[in-house]
């Protein structure tokens, strides 16, 4: 009995064109959980491994599919992936992601199309109750029509691609017109800009020797900067050194007061044993003193027992060796007293080589102590200055960087009068070569024999002003120009800016210095500059 499958291949052909795309039909039964990497593969009949597949493609699955009923899809397989027309049989295999097995088609065969073949199958769904129960309606149409509806679909879109195109040449031939005209006005503004460049060229110069001097200046200063950095290190490495030796200090002073207390301790406990010593040598003079009054009462009665000395030579022999051994306790206690003695005095020196080894210990440390104090104090005075002269230079760069804004705030209202004076220049000359050009008309017109006469003395007086002119002109230009090229070159970071401004503060604090009359010599040599100017255009006459 064959096993049921959860997934069931329909339709399938015993025979399949491999130029044709191969459209495979299959039912999953609501059994089956689908996955979107389950796939469905084209094995060869005899396959033994998922593995040994010629050709797969995805499982997909249609819109709105919840998995509680039984859904219809489809699959295609594209004719360039399908094998060459042959007698060897294929299936349809239903792999989930798993990589288990979930259906199997009847086997079909690739073979070469025949004319008969040329029609092809359309599947279509019966409306109303055929479509609950599954079944499909299969239309035989001829190939030629579904062909000739896919030309007609292909010339509409030809059609609508040379409109799109029509209008893209259109556009490029406006972008030529446009481009040409730009490449014109390009040529110009290339050749003005050549001659700018030229005249930049001469101030980059005077600018680029100036640069350098001011890289100069503030090599100098950076070295100046590095010696106050290095000195500074140093300071703090002394004072991080400092530290170290006063925490060291602090440890072998604990030490010190725990070595003390050990020995307070051992003196305490030497006392004590000082005291059991002493009780224990008063017991033993108790001993000897009882043992000295039983020797008088024996002697006693040795004396009245003389006559009993041959009856009781026996009990004086034991009396004898009993007075012996008591003698060499008294001895041994003796000796044990003396050694107590003798120990007491060794402890008693210990104890006072430790106490000066103490005092000399505390003497040394106070001297250290003090000495590092005065150090420590130095090293503080030393960085209190040193904090004092860097607020005071950066007071004095802030200082400067104010007056060099006020310095660029003048400029760049001389720069306005500048350009507004240029204009009033051009408009002055546009209405000399005006009245220039009248005056000759009316010198042509009414006297004609003094022409020779009226032509030197036109040409004497408006020529020479007319050039006197132009060489202020130029002159307002070259300015311009090198203040620009000044604004144009990249600013500098804030170190540099520093540096700069400090070393051109201090070059103008020592020409102000050394001559103070120079700035008051360049205003006055401005003012009259100005004045000559604006006087020139004044007097000189309007024809």
């Amino acid at each position: 009995m064959e096993k049921p499958w959860k997934v069931r291949f329909r339709n399938v052909g015993q025979a399949y064109f491999p130029q044709t795309r191969v459209e495979c039909c299959y039912t999953i039964s609501s059994q089956h959980n689908w996955s979107s990497r389950d796939w469905i593969g084209l094995f060869k009949v005899g396959w033994t491994s998922v593995r040994n597949y010629y050709t797969f493609a995805w499982a997909l699955a249609p819109d709105g599919y919840t998995g509680d009923t039984d859904m219809n899809c489809n699959v295609v397989f594209q004719p360039s992936y399908l094998p060459n027309p042959g007698g060897t049989a294929f299936q349809f295999v239903y792999v989930d992601e798993m990589g288990q097995i979930c259906g199997v088609s009847s086997h079909f065969t690739f073979c070469a199309p025949r004319p008969l073949d040329e029609l092809v199958t359309l599947e279509e769904e019966m409306n109303g109750e055929e479509e609950n129960e599954g079944d499909d309606l299969l239309l035989v149409v001829p190939k030629a029509e579904i062909l000739q509806s896919l030309l007609e679909a292909c010339q509409k879109e030809l059609k609508q691609v040379q409109k799109k195109f029509e209008a893209a040449t259109e556009e490029v031939e406006k972008y030529r017109k446009t481009d040409e005209s730009e490449r014109n006005n390009f040529g110009k503004e290339r050749t003005e800009m050549k001659n700018e460049i030229e005249e930049l060229r001469g101030s980059l110069r005077c600018s680029m020797e100036k640069i350098e001097r001011m890289e100069e200046k503030q090599k100098d200063v950076l070295m100046c900067h590095e010696k106050i950095s290095t000195d500074l290190r140093g300071l703090l490495v002394e004072r991080t050194e400092k530290q170290q030796q006063i925490k060291d200090l602090e440890e072998e002073l604990s030490n010190l007061t725990l070595q003390k207390q050990e020995t307070e301790l051992e003196l305490d406990r030497m006392k004590e044993r000082i005291k059991k010593m002493n009780t224990q040598r008063k017991d033993e003079e108790d001993e000897r003193r009882n043992l000295q009054i039983e020797s008088k009462q024996v002697q006693d009665e040795l004396r009245a027992l003389k006559e009993r000395l041959e009856a009781s030579e026996r009990s004086t022999e034991a009396l004898r060796r009993d007075l012996s051994e008591l003698g060499a306790l008294q001895g041994h206690s003796h000796a044990e007293l003396h050694q107590a003695r003798l120990q007491a005095a060794q402890m008693t020196l210990q104890l006072s080589q430790a106490n000066l080894a103490l005092r000399e210990g505390q003497a040394a440390w106070a001297q250290e102590r003090e000495s590092m104090r005065q150090n420590s104090e130095l090293d503080k005075d030393r960085l209190q200055k040193l904090s004092r002269e860097l607020q005071k230079k950066e007071e004095w760069l802030q200082e400067e960087r104010l007056e060099r804004e006020k310095l660029e705030v003048e400029l760049g209202s001389q720069k306005d009068c500048n350009r507004e004076l240029l204009d009033h220049i051009r408009v002055l000359q546009l209405r000399l070569e005006r009245e220039a050009d009248a005056k000759w008309t009316e010198a042509a017109s009414s006297t004609p024999l003094n022409i020779d006469n009226a032509e030197t003395s036109m040409e004497r007086s408006p020529l020479e002003k007319a050039h006197e002119i132009q060489l202020l002109i130029q002159k307002e230009k070259d300015e311009n120009q090198e203040e620009a090229r000044v604004d144009s070159l990249p600013e500098p970071t804030e170190n540099h800016k520093k540096e700069t401004d400090r070393e051109e503060m201090e070059g103008l604090d020592l020409r102000s210095h050394s001559d103070p009359n120079t700035s008051e010599d360049k205003q006055l040599l401005k003012s009259e500059v100005n004045g000559n100017k604006v006087s020139e255009l004044t007097d000189s006459p309007l024809w």
